[in-house]
Formats: C-alpha cells, sequence, structure tokens
C-alpha cells in the first residue's frame, strides 16, 4: 500500500478492473481508514473480500462494517479467549497498579509484538533455569567492546532449543537453526457480532477450515433476507415482455414473462427481501470485446460490473461467459437448431393414381401385357386343345375353330388384370371346340374364341383382378396364364400398397433437412443473433461444416446476422423459404407455436443450458442454485414452460392447425382422384365413338345388303314374270 493518505484513485482502479479479492498489506493504524475509503468508491459490498495481512487487526474496532456484508478476514497468532491471555493481561495491569500506574489493556487489544516478547522472555528463562539444574554457572565479567564469547552461550542455545512450552502465541518452540517450528495461527473474520474463528492455519496443512458449512449458510440466508436484489434482464418473450399500459403499473408490474416468474419463485422459496427488474444496456445479452477482453454491453456487462446481482433471459452458459461471471445450475435445456419456412403442401396432381409406379414401369407394364397377349394368341393357335367345333351337334365336324384371337387374347389379358374376368374361355381338348350354328347339326365349321383379342381380354382382365370367361385349359396356355396371374398379383399389391400411401399421406418435401443442407448449398442464407452464443459456436467450431458454414455466413452481403432473434424470425418469414435462422431450440419452441408457417428443421447441433448469472464468487450461488433445483424436481419450472410456451400470449395457435391435419389425413377430395374420372370419362368417349361408327358402319352394311337384297329379289321377280310370259307364250302357241 502506498503511504498517500487517498487511496481512493487506486481503488477506483481497482473497482473497475473488476477484481473482488483483495489483500490489503499496510499498517494497523491506516487498516480502518483504507476500509472507509473502499465504502466510499462501493468496494464494501457483498462480492469484495478483504485479508488484512496484520496480525493485529483483530485488535481494531471494526464495528462500523459488520453489516457492510463485506468478507473481511484477517490473521492472529494471539488468541483472546486464551486463559493464559486472560490471566497475563490481568497480571500486567495489576503489576502496574501496585506501582502506582495504570494501563488500559484488555484481552482483545493485547498486541502480537508484546506477546511475542512475552513468550520470548518466558522461553530464555525456562532455558536457564534448565541449565541451571544441569551445570554449575560460574559468572564471569565481560566486555562489550572485545570478540570474547561467552563461555555459556552455546550450551544456552542449545537448552533454547529444546525447551517446548505454552505461551500467549499458542505452542512455542524452536528447531535447530533457530526457527519457530509447530505454531498456528486463527483464521477469524468479521461478522455482525465482531470477529470470530472461522479456521486454522498450520505450516503443515496450510488452513483448515472449522465453521461448518451450514452455519455459512445460515448465514447466507440471513444475509438473502435482507438484500433487495438488482435483476438485469433483456426484452424477448417468452422471457420478458411488456404488459398492456395501463395506470398504475410500475416496476416490475410492467412486465411478465418466464423470467419474472422463475425470480418470483427464487423470492418466495429464499425469502427476498425484494427484487428490482432492470432492462440491460442495449437490451442484449452482452458482447464481448475481444481486443480488450472487456463486455461492451448488455446483461453481462451489468453482472461484471456488479451493477446487477443477478443476471436472467435466455442466456446460454458458455465457456466465455463462465470466464467472466458465476452461473447456476441450468434451469433449461437447450441446443442450437433451424428455423426454417413449413413446406408447403403441394397441390394434387390430376394424375396423381400413377404416382405409385414410376412412367418405366408403367411402359414395361402395358408391354409386358401386349407380349403376353401375343403369346396367348400364339399359343392357343399352336396347341390343338384350344380348337373346338363351332358346331357341338356335329360329331366328326370337318372344320374347327379358335377364340383366342389376338383380340380375345387382349381381352383375357385385361381382365385378369383389372380382376373382371373375360368370357373367353381356352378350351384344353377338341370337344372344347363348338359350332358357330348349333342348329346345323352336321356343320363343317368350328370355332375357336382363343383369337388375338380374347387372349388381350383375358390378359387384362386378370391384371385388373377381375378375371373373365376365356378359361385356358392347354397345359401351355395354362402356363402362360399362371406366370401372368401371378405376375399380377404382385404388381397390383404393390400398386395398392403404395397407391394408399400416396393418395392419404402428403408429401411435403423441405429443400434442407439438416446442418449439412445448408453447408452444402448457397441458395438458401442463413444467419445468427449478432453476438450471440449461436455465433460463437460456429465461430469457435472446430468441425468442418461448421466452420465452412460460419465462413459462408461472414462473407454474405446484405449481412445474414440480425439484432435480435425476432428480427431473425421475421426475416425467414418475408424470405418464403429463401433464409434460414439459427437459434437455441427453446425459442423456434415458443416461435413455431405461435407462427404456423415455421418449422424446426433437423435436431440440435449441440447441447447446452440457460443459468442464472452473478458476479464472480458470489456468495448467492449456492443457494440460488439449490433451489433451481429444488424447482425442477418439483416439476415448477415444466409448469412455468407450458405456462408461457403453449399457453399465454398466442401460444397454441398451431395444434388445431395440427389435429386438422391429422384427422384429415385419409380423406380423398376430387382432386386426389380426378384423373381417376378423367380416365373413366376418356374411356366412356372414346368408347361412345367407337359404338358410333360401329353402328354406322353395320348401318351401312345393312342398307348395302338390303339394297344387295332387294336387287336380287327385283331381278327375281322379273325374271319369274318373264318366265310366266315366255310360258304363257308357249302355250298359246
Amino acid at each position: 500500500m502506498r503511504k498517500e493518505r487517498d487511496q481512493r484513485p487506486l481503488l477506483k482502479e481497482l473497482h473497475e478492473s473488476s477484481h473482488t479479492h483483495f489483500v490489503l498489506d499496510c499498517d494497523t493504524d491506516r487498516i480502518v481508514d483504507v476500509l472507509r475509503q473502499a465504502r466510499e468508491v462501493s468496494m464494501m459490498g457483498d462480492y469484495e473480500s478483504y485479508l488484512l495481512t496484520s496480525l493485529d487487526a483483530h485488535t481494531l474496532d471494526l464495528s462500523e462494517f459488520q453489516y457492510s456484508q463485506t468478507n473481511i478476514t484477517t490473521l492472529r497468532i494471539v488468541s483472546p479467549d486464551s486463559a493464559m491471555v486472560r490471566d497475563a493481561v490481568l497480571e500486567w495491569t495489576m503489576g502496574e497498579e501496585m506501582v502506582g500506574r495504570h494501563i488500559t489493556l484488555q484481552p482483545n487489544t493485547l498486541r502480537t509484538e508484546a506477546a511475542l516478547m512475552h513468550d520470548a522472555v518466558r522461553l530464555v528463562a525456562t532455558a536457564l533455569q534448565q541449565m541451571n539444574v544441569r551445570t554449575t554457572n560460574y559468572t564471569y565479567p565481560l566486555r562489550c567492546d572485545t570478540g570474547q564469547t561467552w563461555r555459556h552461550g552455546l550450551g544456552l542455545a542449545n537448552f533454547i532449543k529444546t525447551v517446548r512450552l505454552k505461551g500467549l502465541t499458542g505452542s512455542v518452540s524452536v528447531d535447530n537453526s533457530g526457527q519457530r517450528v509447530d505454531y498456528s495461527l486463527d483464521v477469524v473474520e468479521l461478522y455482525h457480532g465482531g470477529m470470530r474463528p472461522v479456521g486454522i492455519w498450520t505450516y503443515k496443512t496450510g488452513v483448515n477450515q472449522t465453521q461448518p458449512f451450514t452455519e455459512k449458510l445460515s448465514e447466507i440466508e440471513r444475509n438473502i433476507k435482507n438484500k433487495t436484489f438488482i435483476v438485469s434482464t433483456k426484452t424477448g418473450m417468452p422471457y420478458l415482455g411488456w404488459k398492456e399500459p395501463r395506470e398504475g403499473r410500475v416496476g416490475n408490474d410492467r412486465f411478465e414473462g418466464f423470467s419474472v416468474d422463475l425470480i418470483q419463485e427464487l423470492a418466495n422459496q429464499l425469502h427476498f427481501k425484494g427484487f428490482e427488474l432492470r432492462l440491460a444496456e442495449g437490451d442484449v445479452h452482452g458482447t464481448l470485446d475481444h481486443n480488450t477482453g472487456k463486455w461492451k454491453n448488455g446483461i453481462m456487462k451489468d453482472v461484471v460490473e456488479r451493477r446487477a446481482d443477478l443476471g436472467i433471459c435466455d442466456l446460454t452458459i458458455t465457456f466465455e461467459r463462465g470466464q467472466a461471471v458465476d452461473f447456476t445450475v441450468p434451469f433449461l435445456t437447450t441446443g442450437i437448431s433451424i428455423l426454417f419456412t413449413k413446406p408447403k403442401k403441394p397441390e394434387p396432381e390430376l394424375f396423381s393414381f400413377l404416382k405409385p409406379f414410376s412412367f418405366d414401369v408403367w411402359i414395361y407394364m402395358a408391354t409386358v401385357f401386349l407380349g403376353v397377349s401375343v403369346f396367348l394368341y400364339m399359343f392357343a393357335r399352336v396347341t390343338p386343345n384350344e380348337w373346338t367345333c363351332p358346331h357341338p351337334c356335329n360329331r366328326t365336324p370337318q372344320q374347327l375353330e379358335n377364340s383366342f384371337n389376338i383380340a380375345n387374347c387382349l381381352w383375357f389379358s385385361i381382365g385378369s388384370l383389372m380382376a373382371q374376368g373375360c368370357d373367353i374361355l381356352p378350351k384344353l381338348s377338341p370337344n372344347e371346340w363348338r359350332n358357330p350354328h348349333p342348329c346345323k347339326p352336321q356343320s363343317e365349321e368350328l370355332e375357336n374364341f382363343f383369337h388375338l383379342k380374347n387372349s388381350l381380354w383375358h390378359n387384362i382382365g386378370s391384371l385388373m383382378q377381375q378375371g373373365s370367361d376365356i378359361s385356358p385349359q392347354a397345359v401351355s396356355t395354362r402356363l402362360l396364364a399362371g406366370m401372368w396371374w401371378f405376375f399380377t398379383l404382385i404388381m397390383i399389391s404393390s400398386y395398392t400398397a403404395n397407391l394408399a400411401a400416396f393418395l392419404t399421406v402428403e408429401r411435403m418435401d423441405s429443400p434442407i433437412d439438416s446442418a449439412e443442407d445448408l453447408a452444402k448449398q448457397t441458395k438458401i442464407k442463413y444467419g445468427a443473433l449478432q453476438g450471440g452464443s449461436t455465433a460463437s459456436f460456429f465461430r469457435d467450431s472446430n468441425f468442418t461444416t461448421y466452420q465452412r458454414m460460419w465462413s459462408f455466413m461472414e462473407s454474405s452481403k446484405p449481412t445474414v446476422f440480425t439484432s435480435s432473434n425476432l428480427e431473425g424470425v421475421d426475416r425467414v418469414v418475408k424470405a418464403s423459404g429463401n433464409y434460414a435462422f439459427l437459434m437455441e431450440s427453446t425459442s423456434i419452441e415458443y416461435v413455431i407455436e405461435r407462427n404456423c408457417e415455421l418449422t424446426q428443421i433437423g435436431g440440435m447441433l449441440d447441447s447446452k443450458g440457460y443459468g442464472i448469472a452473478m458476479p464472480p464468487n458470489s456468495p448467492y450461488r449456492t443457494a440460488i442454485s439449490g433451489v433451481v433445483l429444488k424447482l425442477q424436481e418439483e416439476g415448477k419450472l415444466h409448469i412455468l414452460k407450458t405456462r408461457w410456451w403453449k399457453e399465454r400470449r398466442g401460444g397454441g395457435a398451431c395444434r388445431d392447425d395440427l389435429s386438422k391435419s391429422s384427422s384429415a389425413a385419409n380423406e380423398l377430395g376430387l382432386a386426389n382422384v380426378g384423373g381417376v374420372f378423367v380416365v373413366l370419362m376418356g374411356g366412356m368417349g372414346v368408347a361412345c365413338v367407337i359404338a358410333v361408327c360401329e353402328f354406322v358402319w353395320k348401318s351401312r352394311k345393312i342398307a348395302v345388303e338390303e339394297r344387295d337384297a332387294s336387287t336380287r329379289s327385283v331381278y327375281l321377280s322379273r325374271s319369274r314374270t318373264i318366265s310366266e310370259i315366255a310360258k304363257d307364250l308357249d302355250i298359246t302357241s
């Protein structure tokens, strides 16, 4: 300590350095004056600690500092409570009175120097006494101005080294080098009742604390009850928001939110005298100046400079912040995630029923359908068992027919494909050939329905799982039809299962699903809160993906960083899928409860917690952390989170949308199945056109036949008339 009387400039400098632990090494008579000056510069608060090096500090009157809640600790070698000290003081005062002198001396004002002198005299006297007992002491005169030594000096020194006694300063003994050993110092601190011992220091073991922890905790809790806490915070729901303006609302009553309720719970549990909410400078968490190592603004600056006792909001516990302040145990667990626009529901496609199979599969199926029908037609033509008599009444027909023409083969295939069947039945034996003219028993013509048209019909019937009455009977056609039915069974089952998913589940594909997707592209911009813990996470990360993301964010123009989380949310909404905001998952959870256009992408990139910040070495940290743990175990923190995340201020707005979407998951609108109606109407239209064409063709054919028949009848009638005339002429002649 400098010798100047005014130490306030030095103390102010120390106060601005944010140091809280000080060793005060000065003359005993100056200690009180220095402490008074420290009080004048606000350095006698809850968080400062002073260690007084003077061994006589306990003799001072420090009562004016008893209620400052500052930790003032000192060391002493003389214990005023010792019976030996009290007896020695009484002996001295009585001795002085016997010779007519009066001294004011109390055990607690006995200076260390006097006690040490007393013990030193006793040590030498005891050594001389022991030496006289053991040796004959002859006194010889000595001159001080000569180099002659006392013949018993070495012996006295050796006796001193063997003496061990209990003095005013404790155990008194010296080692072979003459140094005092085996002594102890009391560690005492100032409290509201004066000075009290809290520990013992020895050379071998160091400090051994003797004050029970429960006693210390009780004292802290007692101080809490007499303290009004200054709470630094920032606005931002759900943690802190302004109530609706109303007359008479002042102070803490102006605010509401999770932080307010949490502080109120702490106040109720620990019985605060009170608390005062104050908005931090700049209404931010705080930005660290890496050049100076100081916090420039925000909650962190208030707490570090001890202008606030507590700092609470969505303040993430990070290494950088933990170096500057103390944190309680986390009251919420969170992690960085991605806020992005919810992908919009795609408009149902007209021909969405084609989605279960790719275009290639549909082409392959059409090709297989035609191929099977052609092969069925060919096999039915080759095998004799598919030819039948067209005249069943004729047992020895001269002509056979085959119903498996190309049209019937196609009809057979499509009938089985559609599970509807058809009327084409391939024959196993010649008896399956039937007479196309049953009324002519001797018909020399037989027919077989397995022409190509019926073969196609058979295949389409099995493919549609409708069947047909074209039933293959020959081994070759049955084998081919069986393989076709197996194929249609698998394909139709796969189509049905996939169709249900395509028509009932709305697929909303997002362009990004994780942070890796963000890092791989440049179209979608992404950013974070300027100077926040999220930005620090990417800046300090050693992971390649996050390093690449940080480089992208730093180089983006215009800047992708925002001054607040609310600004980041607004930017995501306005960007319509071209901007993603990186923020804590708890904040994202709050946002998506109220803005149904937004969603959380992927999981959490890290895991961390929100804590209550306090100045370094705060005496209240243990007590407040204990209450936070208690609130967690009792479920009160979960209740508070549910209240402010999902109930208050528009919470749960998107819950109805979620229930509606889930309940309507199996409802299909016309847009989903409109293509089926189009195909049906198209087929009906084509069938109508074909029917008209067939009618016209048939009508024309009938007209021609009728005209030919009329011409024949006229010709026959004329021939008959001429014949009759000729006959009449012959008769006449």
